[in-house]
């Protein structure tokens, strides 16, 4: 009662009687943490072969947690080979050069896809009862997006270089008749470098479409998944071919659909994933150029009319007339630069247009979302990259952007549980065991020992008649 006294002491409302209740629980988490690692090194020392491992000293160490900094004591070995050795760090595998554990990693990386690296570091500061610099935290980025990237390097390396398939190691690869494919770019400014701009690429891939819910007019795309990350169009598509023969297994007659805005880039796709058989424009880039050259002129409905209709002659008619039509000269270039796209990219916009074609390809009866690439990489990138007023260098992007991608294609967590400082399990039980057996009786023993009372002067006594049925239970003895 007089602990909770003296928390409400002073607090006038419940938020700062939540923040104070919660600052007692990290100061007994960390007390508690440092006496459960200190008792194993403790019971280290007391297992350790005497003649191998010569105790020097016994030295601190801190490590940043959830709940705030712990400072731990242990022992500091001279091993049979002169070297010098903590042995707790090694049977907890705790890396000698890090003092922030793998859980305050992760939630400074969740927390850095969607803020600048300070707000992150102050988000962190300012919740839970732990620190991480800004600085620190850019710099488990670059190491661990490093990580990814050296993984997507070395599987389009076996595959393109050596012809390797990647491994269906726990047996999840799909085989698939159709995929659809969608790529787009953002450019995001740079920092230190020859351009002002870099384009960065992202692509997503999916199987169809649907509903969100029986009764919906509301559709979902099914398995997706993001590639990416990159900013060269090459390195791109290998690492989006590499990852997509690793998911999905393409048999002899399976359709791949790529759609996405009329660069040059996205339509190499195809030279990079043999199964894309059909290019498509898709609607939301057509929309869009239509509204920056010509706005809300008449001559609009009436090219829609012309696609629609896939009448290329019309078409050409009517850009001349919405040219003839303009008197300013920017205004002209404008229709210009329109027909230069339309035509550039027509047997893309025809294509999507002709049912026909998409049912002797095999595709299903409608095809939805195709132009889902934009909202995509708004929530995926764009939205961390551009909307800031930050400048970037090229490694730190894609490093990031890596980052992101794989927390989008639910793998993150799974390349992070590789720097889980995963006990030496094995090491641990051979220490329980040996501190086991130095310390306790086996039950055998204990069973055996002995009740000097049972026979002594006073064995007549209730007391003693009592401890004879609890230690003797087949005897039915009644306490009189």
């Amino acid at each position: 009662m007089e602990l909770e006294l003296r928390i409400l002491q002073n607090k006038t409302n419940f938020k700062d009687l939540e923040k104070e209740i919660f600052r007692i629980v990290c100061k007994e988490a960390r007390i508690r943490f440092k006496k459960i690692l200190e008792k194993i090194d403790q019971a280290i020392m007391d297992s350790r072969d005497k003649d191998k491992f010569k105790l020097k000293d016994i030295k601190k160490r801190t490590i940043d947690t959830l709940f705030g900094d712990v400072t731990i004591e242990r022992r500091y070995y001279k091993d049979s080979n002169d070297k010098f050795r903590f042995l707790l760090d090694e049977y907890l595998n705790i890396p000698a050069n890090e003092r922030q554990s793998p859980a305050l990693k992760e939630i400074a990386l969740d927390l850095v896809q969607e803020l600048p690296y300070r707000k992150a570091a102050d988000k962190i500061d300012n919740i839970l009862e732990a620190s991480a610099s800004h600085t620190a935290i850019f710099n488990w980025v670059q190491r661990e997006g490093e990580k990814l990237s050296k993984e997507a390097e070395t599987k389009q390396l076996d595959f393109f270089r050596d012809g390797l398939i990647p491994d269906d190691k726990n047996g999840d690869r799909k085989e698939i008749d159709h995929l659809f494919v969608e790529a787009d770019g953002i450019h995001i400014p740079l920092q230190n470098d020859d351009k002002q701009k870099g384009e960065l690429k992202l692509g997503m891939s999916y199987q169809g479409w649907e509903k969100r819910h029986p009764m919906s007019d509301e559709y979902n795309l099914t398995d997706k998944k993001y590639y990416g990350g990159v900013f060269s169009s090459e390195e791109f598509w290998k690492e989006t071919a590499a990852e997509m023969y690793e998911d999905y297994s393409f048999s002899y007659g399976s359709i791949s659909v790529l759609c996405g805005d009329g660069a040059e880039w996205i339509t190499t796709g195809s030279e990079y994933i043999p199964q894309i058989k059909v290019r498509f424009l898709d609607e939301y880039h057509l929309n869009k150029k239509f509204f920056r050259k010509l706005g809300r002129s008449e001559f609009v409905p009436k090219l829609l009319e012309n696609i629609e209709e896939s009448d290329i002659d019309k078409l050409r008619e009517n850009l001349k007339k919405a040219r003839q039509y303009r008197h300013k000269k920017k205004d002209k270039k404008k229709v210009d630069q329109l027909k230069k796209y339309l035509l550039k990219n027509w047997g893309f916009i025809r294509d999507k247009k002709q049912e026909q074609k998409k049912k002797n390809l095999g595709l299903p009866d409608e095809i939805r979302g195709l132009g889902a690439m934009e909202s995509n990489i708004d929530k995926v990138l764009a939205n961390r990259f551009k909307k800031r007023g930050m400048r970037w260098s090229r490694k730190g992007a894609r490093n990031l952007a890596k980052i992101i991608i794989a927390d989008r294609n639910d793998s993150l967590e799974k390349h992070l549980n590789k720097i889980n400082w995963e006990f030496k399990t094995d090491d641990l039980r051979k220490v329980y065991n040996n501190v086991q057996k130095k310390y306790s009786r086996s039950e055998s023993e204990v069973l055996k020992a002995k009740m000097p009372a049972l026979k002594g002067p006073k064995s007549g006594q209730d007391w003693v008649k009592g401890l004879k049925n609890i230690s003797d239970p087949m005897t039915n003895n009644p306490i009189n």
